[in-house]
């Protein structure tokens, strides 16, 4: 026997419903995009979640971590809910502000783009204050004051909250970052120091390192994780040319520092360039750190660097401390979107 139903067509595929929102994907054919050096697609898939009320609307920019793309946090998951669905619930609570929530699409051949121009990856910083902030202030009914644009995320996506909101103040006026990579001496020379035979491997090509990424070879070390992040993080802190090749701090027999190049890495670092924006962070409305004690990556003893900076020239902010590890950012997003509600109301 059959049944009589009415489909329905949706615009954008998803498998569950919104009570709080619509969602709509921003598509943008990115023209600093192109011509990238690891030949990744200037089309770019942004969605976003408008707002079921009126506005104009506080602006939350969210960014994802490394070897992951925020558009992934729309994704289903089983017995659980995602990172939209979280945000849809925690409205419902009072928790999360209704506000327009942008995931940016980012992700490189590398696994990520730190939100950074380098000329071994592509022109990311760029891409979004200059392409995608204007493509939203066009397109949707969002406020016009700083104070109501949050950038946020957690790990790189922390990293590139400190990064874009800390040097784009009058665009951003607030900062979220959950276990921001910094202090690179603890979070990131550990995993170049386990990349290094392979960087010796490859002589020292960072092209070489990426035909083995492409080619699968890469992966098939049990520390494959390891490795993508030292180059991954080289191709953004330490390009070579403009041809995609890149540069390894320390020699690949002797493990010795190489003082030059390693200085280039720390100008990335936010422990070295936050000094250098006092001037913009004083400018901010508020700033929300968030780490694990017991990160895996040692990156709380950045944020405490971060939060002495902060300290010492009299920034307002606030710090969160939880037990928990690297692996646990997921579940602190929440307390991001509880700090914007706190703020906002007031």
């Amino acid at each position: 026997m059959k049944h009589e139903i009415t489909p329905e067509i949706l615009e954008n595929f998803r498998a569950y419903d919104m009570n709080h929102f619509k969602i709509q994907t921003l598509v943008l054919e990115s023209e600093v995009l192109k011509h990238n050096p690891l030949c990744d697609p200037s089309r770019r898939y942004n969605p976003v979640l408008v707002p079921k009320v009126t506005g104009p609307w506080p602006v939350v920019v969210v960014l994802a971590g490394f070897s992951s793309n925020a558009p992934f946090y729309l994704n289903g998951k089983f017995n659980e809910a995602n990172a939209v669905q979280v945000i849809d619930q925690a409205v419902a609570r009072g928790e999360a502000p209704e506000a327009l929530y942008i995931f940016v699409d980012a992700l490189t051949s590398w696994g990520g783009s730190q939100f950074i121009n380098s000329a071994a990856t592509g022109r990311y910083e760029d891409y979004i204050m200059t392409e995608l902030v204007p493509a939203i202030q066009g397109k949707y009914a969002v406020s016009d004051k700083p104070a109501d644009w949050c950038v946020t995320g957690g790990s790189s996506g922390g990293y590139g909250a400190l990064y874009l909101g800390s040097k784009h103040p009058e665009v951003f006026g607030k900062i979220g970052a959950i276990a921001p990579d910094s202090f690179f001496e603890a979070s990131l020379l550990p995993d170049i120091y386990q990349a290094l035979p392979l960087w010796e491997k490859y002589q020292e090509s960072g092209l070489k390192a990426l035909e083995e990424l492409r080619n699968g070879r890469l992966m098939k070390n049990k520390n494959w994780h390891n490795l993508l992040n030292a180059f991954g993080m080289a191709a953004c802190y330490a390009a070579k040319g403009t041809h995609g090749d890149f540069e390894f701090p320390v020699h690949a027999k002797t493990g010795e520092r190489n003082p030059e190049i390693w200085q280039r890495y720390l100008e990335k670092d936010p422990v070295h360039f936050l000094p250098q924006r006092i001037g913009h962070l004083k400018k901010l409305s508020g700033i929300y750190l968030d780490v694990g004690t017991r990160d895996n990556f040692h990156l709380q003893y950045g944020v405490r660097q971060i939060v002495n900076i902060l300290k010492k020239n009299s920034i307002d902010h606030d710090i969160v401390e939880f037990d928990g590890t690297h692996f646990d950012i997921s579940e602190r997003r929440l307390e991001v979107w509880k700090w914007l509600v706190s703020i906002w109301r007031n």
